[in-house]
C-alpha cells in the first residue's frame, strides 16, 4: 500500500513578545510606548542602525542568559566591582551601603542592572534576596560579567538574567563594589548608564539612548521589508531579485502589499 507524502509550506514566524507585567504596570506613559516598540522590533536590524550610527562596538554575547525564550528591553543601571582590597574596602564600605543593595533600592521601573565584575567566576555580586527587592521596584534584568547565586530562584523569576556563570559563594571573599552609574564594560562592549538594551538568547544589543529612536524607525521598517520577502520565499520564488534586494518588479508588489496592510 503506497503512502502519499503532503508537502506543507514550512511556517516562519517571529514569536510575539510582550513586557513583563511588574515592569509594564510601573512605566510612565511614555517609556511603555518605547518598550513597546523595543518589544517588536528586530534584533539584527536593530543592530545594523545601531552600527550604521557609528557604534559598532554594540553586541554583548559572551555572557550565558538564563531565560532564553524571552526578550530582555531596558534601560541601564550601572555598577562596577574590583578584586578584595582590604584598606580600600573599608574606606568604601564605611561610606554607605553597598552598591548591591543600592542600586536595587534605587533602581526605576525597566531598569537593567549592568554590573562589571571583570569576568570574575569565584565570587558573585549578588542573588535572590535583592533581586527580590529589585523587582518589587519594577526591574526588567540582570546582566553580570561575573557570577550570581541562587541561580534556580533567579531562573523562576519574570526578568532576564545574563552571566557567566552561577556560585554559591556571597560578595565578601574576592570582590568588592568601587563605582555606581558610570560607564562599564561588559563582554567587550561599553556600557553607559541610560543604555537602552534589548537582549534575546543569543546575546544584548546595546543602544546609545540618543539614537534609540532613530534605531526603531529604521529597524522597523527593515523588519517589514523582510516580512514580505519571507512571504515570497515562503510562496516558492527564487531568492534572486527577493533578498537581500528586492527587484524592481517585487519593489511594486512590496508597494502594493503596504497599502492592504
Amino acid at each position: 500500500m503506497g503512502v502519499a507524502l503532503l508537502a506543507q509550506t514550512p511556517v516562519v514566524q517571529a514569536p510575539e513578545r510582550t513586557l513583563p507585567p511588574h515592569v509594564a504596570d510601573k512605566l510612565s506613559a511614555s517609556d511603555r510606548v518605547l518598550f513597546g516598540k523595543l518589544m517588536r522590533v528586530g534584533l539584527e536590524a536593530a543592530w545594523s542602525a545601531v552600527t550604521a550610527e557609528g557604534y559598532p562596538l554594540c553586541f554583548i554575547n559572551e555572557l550565558t542568559p538564563l531565560n532564553g525564550d524571552r526578550r530582555l528591553v531596558g534601560r541601564a543601571r550601572t555598577a562596577r566591582y574590583l578584586p578584595n582590597r582590604k584598606d580600600l574596602r573599608e574606606k568604601i564600605y564605611a561610606a554607605g551601603p553597598q552598591l548591591n543593595y543600592r542600586t536595587a533600592e534605587e533602581a526605576q521601573a525597566g531598569d537593567v542592572l549592568v554590573i562589571d565584575a571583570g569576568g570574575e567566576t569565584r565570587s558573585t555580586v549578588s542573588g535572590a534576596m535583592v533581586t527580590t527587592r529589585f523587582l518589587m521596584k519594577g526591574g526588567a534584568g540582570i546582566l553580570v560579567d561575573g557570577c550570581m547565586r541562587d541561580v534556580p530562584d533567579l531562573a523562576a523569576m519574570p526578568a532576564s538574567f545574563y552571566l557567566r556563570c552561577g556560585h554559591a559563594s556571597s560578595v565578601s571573599p574576592l570582590m568588592m563594589s568601587v563605582d555606581y552609574q558610570v560607564p562599564v564594560r561588559i563582554g567587550g562592549v561599553t556600557v553607559v548608564p541610560g543604555d537602552i538594551l534589548v537582549g534575546e538568547r543569543h546575546g544584548v544589543l546595546v543602544i546609545p539612548a540618543a539614537i534609540v529612536d532613530k534605531v526603531i524607525d529604521k529597524a522597523l521598517e527593515h523588519d517589514e521589508q523582510e516580512q514580505f520577502q519571507r512571504k515570497l520565499l515562503l510562496s516558492g520564488e527564487p531568492i534572486y531579485g527577493v533578498y537581500p534586494n528586492l527587484n524592481e518588479a517585487n519593489k511594486k508588489k512590496f508597494e502594493e502589499w503596504k497599502k492592504k496592510k
